[in-house]
Order: C-alpha cells, then structure tokens, then sequence
C-alpha cells in the first residue's frame, strides 16, 4: 500500500487469539491468522533500517 510522506498516519493492530487485523488510516490493509507465537509476549514496533519512521502516542489495551 501508498504511504504518504512527511505525514502522520493511523496504524491499528487488533488481535484475538492467533487472528490479527491491521487498519492503516482507518481502512482494513492486512487481515491474517499466525500461530508463530502461542504464548503472551510482548508488543512494540519495528522498521526496516533504511527507513526513518517516528512513533507517538503508542498505547496497548489487553483484557
């Protein structure tokens, strides 16, 4: 998908057991089931090292 520069953008990730959904500006850009991790963990964020991206108001919300 496009990913305009020098703006702010929306990324969402909602997960229940191994299904995860990504909404990108409020529009659904990836929707998939990964049982690679089984246990809880950890969450945080990651970018290819020729990128420069920076994150604000970084939240998680677990039950």
């Amino acid at each position: 998908m496009q990913v305009a520069s020098n703006r702010w953008h929306t990324l969402r990730v909602d997960f229940q057991g191994n299904h995860f959904t990504v909404t990108f500006d409020g529009k659904k850009a990836i929707e998939w089931d990964d049982d690679t991790f089984k246990d809880a963990g950890r969450v945080g964020v990651w970018t290819k090292a020729d990128s420069v991206t920076l994150f604000d108001d970084f939240s998680f919300a677990g039950k």
